[in-house]
């Protein structure tokens, strides 16, 4: 029985190909975008699983509130662990990592070999008891034991030592020490919360020598036996901090505390600003996991209409059926049965689809998924699911209502079509373009957004300058460099900070004369160079810049000689009230340096649009420089760059020439968005592209069904735009009915999505209006395929049989 239902079945689709090869392939689209972006969702819930105690691995963060600024950091005091370790039996384990490159690349040399190496860690010895990393070479309990020893990833060992055994070599490290190679293991898979290629002993630290409470500079990880006490242990181990920081550092109205976050949790729902890296956002994975489904709906609906506009062709089919002895439930099971070919073939066809563009789909996502992750365990899953409520859900309705037809009044010729059924179809076209104009709204104002961060004015000039980072000899021979570079036409301007403008740490305080004795100000600051403000563009509102006198006294053998200038923003002299005009030569002590005011620079953006800005501070500290300013002409970049990689390879002969652009460490703070923007525009093309497609198949029928009423109206004299816009007047409405119902939803979740930037653009009407815009152009076109083509045939091949 079953075997004669799909015979039939198949028949049948044969026998309409043309709207099977419609269902099959707007299905498949639309699977293939739920299969693409499942992917990617099951790939960003993956980040940190592979550790073999995943589940037991916590992040030790912390929450301040000091000098009235309140934040969290995943640094914490080198002292915590040991501590922790001491204090708490149900802590097994745990450790430290410090990032050394985040202040400055690390130089690492073998032979003739020099490379800066931006991702090198150090780690307490049971770094390997903590987290999984799968060993080449080396023993991971000795690893780290000793000091001056660090492991290797693959990719580098072969970088330095090509096809010998790196075991026992030595690596200098920052033109100083000799490090011996431990420890090779595989490359530090991508769905890391962080990455590395050198991992070094923490004991080569001299910070690892003491137990200090009052700096945070090391993240700290512990594998804890019992969650379900989490919030216990957290409590636990901010008592015992506090308890060592002292009772003055309460009294001052400050709070310290900690929190455990799962290991699991980081990537996606990690909230401190400055993560190792750029973390996964939840949020997004809800919008990816929303528009999936968004479409798949889309995918069915055109399955339902078509096969429900073509009811009364099979009308007779069906009571001819009965008449002969059929049962509905068998009439059912056989309309069900072409349901579940279909899906199946367009489930078929869309994993097809997914390994086809599996690769474009990685490039522009960021992503490395794999065809071999499309035929895992959940996948697969999944797609059979898929096959089941997609068969269920976009043929049952069809496959109820054709079972239903009565066999005398079908076979009497006094069947009609019902008008529900035109009201269900007309329905769903409203529901797939309201789909489709909402996700067009959402691109639109996306790429508004992006556009706006990128053309806003900053309050400095970040095109054209190079970031090269720079080490404590080079900072030595700065003005000899500075002065060479300088000599060059196409260098426009040379200077030298702790941090570029678009990364300025927070972490400081600040009193200034005038405000309450025990008042202080938590604000951002960076080191530079008394030629940075002019060179960065930067804006000098009162006051005046550095000065060789500034720099004499703020470089002073004997730090308690030492005399600071300050340079602050607007922004500052908002938050502790104090007039622009009187500030300058006011006394102010940052972080222990005593100095004065020496002028006021205008607001500047120093992190992402979605942070409002922050007071910050410029002073000149040499020995916290790390990285020097070029800002060179435009034209002959290419030519420039080489020559000045030649002329600091005779300045600098330590220290390869590698740089960065700053307008790309700006663009680097919106790499989610824009990435969201992508896979937005992405599938967006993708709903409107189904939704059209159906409507073709739709709009087909229409015409199929009125040829003889469009060829007695050529006959009487009906021109073609008569006759298109007697096709398209109806759909055209369903097109404007799903707009009303999108724009309002669309304005109002994209207003919702922009209030995450303190700094944004409005919805708008522009986005609305081209969304509905597009819609409609589409629909015409599809529209006018199908009804030019009518209204150009001869209406007497259709008359002559009636």
């Amino acid at each position: 029985m079953l075997k004669n239902y799909f015979k039939i079945a198949i028949r049948n689709l044969l026998k309409q190909f043309g709207y099977s090869f419609i269902n099959i392939f707007g299905l498949a689209v639309g699977i293939a975008c739920c299969l693409l972006l499942s992917l990617y969702i099951l790939d960003e819930q993956s980040y940190d699983k592979f550790h073999k105690h995943a589940d037991h691995i916590y992040r030790v963060n912390t929450v301040y509130n000091y000098g009235g600024t309140s934040g969290k950091i995943y640094n914490t005091p080198t002292a915590l662990l040991p501590n922790t370790l001491r204090e708490f039996s149900e802590v097994k384990t745990g450790t430290r990592l410090f990032d050394v490159s985040m202040f400055s690349p690390v130089v690492v040399q073998r032979e003739d070999k020099l490379f800066q190496e931006s991702d090198f860690l150090y780690a307490d010895s049971s770094f390997f008891d903590v987290f999984s990393f799968q060993w080449v070479k080396g023993d991971p309990a000795r690893a780290l034991v000793t000091p001056y020893s660090v492991v290797l990833t693959e990719y580098v060992a072969k970088k330095y030592f090509g096809d010998e055994d790196p075991l026992g070599k030595l690596l200098k490290i920052n033109n100083a020490r000799d490090y011996q190679v431990t420890g090779v293991i595989l490359d530090v898979p991508h769905n890391s919360h962080f990455h590395f290629d050198f991992i070094a002993s923490f004991n080569s630290l001299a910070a690892s020598k003491e137990e200090i409470w009052h700096s945070a500079n090391y993240a700290t990880y512990i594998v804890f036996d019992n969650p379900a006490n989490r919030s216990k242990l957290e409590e636990g181990i901010s008592k015992m901090a506090l308890k060592q920081i002292g009772e003055e550092f309460t009294k001052a109205g400050n709070s310290l505390a900690f929190d455990l976050m799962p290991i699991t949790d980081i990537h996606l729902y990690s909230d401190i600003p400055n993560e190792f890296e750029p973390q996964g956002d939840i949020k997004s994975i809800y919008i990816f996991g929303l528009i999936g489904i968004l479409i798949l709906i889309i995918a069915c609906i055109n399955y339902m209409n078509l096969a429900t506009a073509r009811s009364a062709d099979r009308a007779r089919e069906v009571g001819m059926r009965k008449v002969l002895g059929a049962y509905r439930k068998q009439l059912f099971y056989q309309f069900m049965g072409e349901s579940f070919i279909i899906t199946t073939a367009s489930t078929v066809l869309a994993f097809i689809i997914v390994g086809s563009v599996l690769a474009p789909f990685n490039a522009f996502s960021g992503k490395f998924l794999s065809v071999d992750s499309l035929f895992s365990e959940t996948i697969i899953l999944g797609a059979v699911s898929t096959i089941v409520v997609v068969s269920l859900l976009a043929g049952g309705y069809p496959a109820l209502s054709l079972s239903s037809y009565q066999p005398g009044t079908v076979l009497k010729g006094s069947f009609k079509r019902s008008s529900k059924g035109s009201i269900l179809r007309k329905l769903l076209v409203v529901v797939q373009f309201s789909i489709s104009i909402f996700l067009i709204i959402g691109t639109l104002v996306i790429y508004k957004q992006l556009g706006f961060m990128r053309d806003k004015e900053l309050g400095y000039n970040k095109e054209n300058v190079l970031i090269v980072p720079t080490d404590r000899q080079v900072n030595k021979n700065f003005a000899a460099i500075k002065s060479q570079l300088e000599r060059r036409a196409d260098v426009v301007g040379v200077s030298i900070g702790s941090e570029n403008p678009a990364n300025i740490n927070g972490g400081y305080t600040i009193h200034v004369q005038g405000m309450e004795s025990n008042q202080t100000q938590s604000v951002n600051a960076v080191t530079v160079d008394k030629d940075f403000v002019s060179n960065m563009g930067m804006q000098l509102m009162s006051g005046n810049n550095f000065t060789e006198a500034d720099v004499e006294r703020s470089t002073r053998e004997k730090y308690e000689d030492r005399e600071y200038g300050f340079i602050v923003n607007q922004q500052l002299l908002r938050e502790t009230m104090l007039d622009p005009e009187e500030v300058v030569g006011l006394r102010a002590r940052l972080n222990g340096r005593e100095g004065k005011i020496v002028g006021v620079v205008s607001d500047f953006h120093f992190s992402s649009l979605k942070n409002k800005i922050n007071p910050v501070v410029l002073l000149i500290e040499p020995e916290q420089y790390n990285e020097i300013f070029i800002r060179i002409k435009p034209h002959r970049l290419s030519e420039t760059l080489t020559e000045l990689s030649h002329e600091w390879k005779a300045l600098v002969p330590h220290r390869p020439f590698d740089y960065r652009f700053l307008d790309q460490e700006y663009d680097a703070l919106y790499k989610s968005e824009v990435k969201l923007g992508s896979i937005f525009t992405l599938f967006a093309g993708l709903a409107i592209l189904i939704a059209c497609l159906g409507l073709l198949g739709l709009v087909a029928f229409t015409v199929e069904q009125r040829t003889k009423e469009i060829g007695i109206r050529k006959v009487l004299g009906a021109s073609i735009a008569n006759l298109f816009l007697l096709i398209s007047k109806d759909f055209t409405k369903l097109v404007i009915v799903a707009f009303f119902i999108a724009a309002p939803l669309g304005y109002y979740l994209m207003t919702r999505w922009l209030s995450a930037f303190e700094y944004k653009v409005t919805v708008g009407l522009v986005p609305v209006a081209v969304a509905v815009v597009i819609a409609l152009f589409l629909s015409v076109v599809t529209i006018s395929f199908q009804s030019v083509k009518a209204a150009l045939m001869n209406p007497v091949d259709k008359l002559r049989n009636e």
